[in-house]
């Protein structure tokens, strides 16, 4: 083999040989080096491809985040034309996701209307959690002012109260491989012209073993109707974990009228909450409040309609 055919070879370029005689061999020395590049390049980027991954390494790094401590309070607070004692939970807002809420213990707190002023007293059992010092109702066309005092502050909050419409009640749906049911919500998801809170609780204790500890006898579900459309509750929802109970359990549903107000506030709670890790989960940010001097959470009034149904 001559050494023009033995370079061609080794580069793998085969001329053309017309047929019947055997052609001269000629190589341009720097055709010869296009060649060899284009070969050798694929191969030098190999080579450096596996330097990379064989001497790359991990290195772990500990942040130092630095967590502000915010000196406020946090609001969850619903008057009712029900009548029973009022009832206003307050708490200490965390930084940590999993972290338990600290109660806010000590606060003097008091709810004004045109006629009277309701004083709530603190649970000795269950402190954060306040009660209004006598059963009263709610009703609408009334403004009501909130006012806490607690460590030398002073947050105010004001609400009304608008009409309840008719509830669609919920049916059950039940599965023949489990023998149990589980709730099926009849109330729209979305309505121009209504908002609403739906709230049911679904209790079948009476029909299981006292004696089984660890043992679910109770479930508290709710359903909301928005007037506006949230790709991640309408369109493309979370997956929600379902319950299921026994038939001749017990429910007691509620429907709670919602001002608009109310109902942007819900909105971006749920947005921040049961909505996340949808498709199309929203962009997280501050929830709004009615709280004044930088309290958070909100402070409500709701007209509610209650029907106690047997699962069946």
């Amino acid at each position: 083999m001559k050494i023009t055919e033995y370079i061609y070879y080794f580069i793998g370029f085969k001329p053309a040989v017309p047929s019947g005689r055997r052609q001269r061999l000629k190589l341009n020395i720097f055709q010869f080096k296009n060649i060899k590049r284009g070969r050798l390049m694929p191969s030098v980027f190999i080579i450096l491809y596996l330097l990379l991954v064989f001497t790359a390494c991990e290195e772990k790094i500990d942040w130092d985040l630095k967590t502000e401590q915010i000196n406020t309070i946090v609001v969850d607070a619903i008057i009712t034309n029900e009548v029973k004692h009022q009832h206003i939970y307050l708490t200490k807002p965390y930084t940590n996701q999993n972290d338990t809420a600290v109660p806010v213990s000590g606060a003097q707190v008091s709810i004004k209307t045109d006629n009277f002023m309701i004083l709530f007293l603190e649970s000795p059992d269950n402190p954060g959690h306040y009660f209004s010092d006598y059963p009263g109702a709610g009703s609408i066309d009334i403004t009501y002012e909130l006012n806490i005092q607690y460590e030398e502050k002073t947050y105010t909050a004001e609400t009304y109260m608008i009409p309840v419409l008719p509830a669609n009640l919920p049916t059950w749906q039940f599965d023949e491989n489990k023998g149990l049911y589980k709730i099926s919500w009849n109330a729209p998801q979305y309505n121009p012209s209504e908002q609403a809170m739906y709230e049911a609780i679904i209790s079948w204790s009476h029909l299981v073993d006292s004696t089984i500890k660890d043992t679910l006898t109770m479930a508290r579900m709710k359903f909301y109707t928005l007037n506006t459309i949230n790709v991640s509750y309408n369109i493309y929802p979370q997956d929600i974990e379902e319950v299921w109970f026994p038939k001749n359990s017990k429910a007691i549903v509620k429907k709670y009228s919602v001002t608009d107000e109310y109902g942007d506030y819900l909105r971006a709670l749920l947005a921040e909450t049961e909505w996340q890790g949808s498709l199309f989960e929203e962009a997280r940010g501050n929830l709004p409040t009615n709280i004044s001097n930088g309290g958070l959470g909100y402070f409500s009034a709701c007209s509610v309609i209650s029907d106690t149904l047997v699962v069946q």
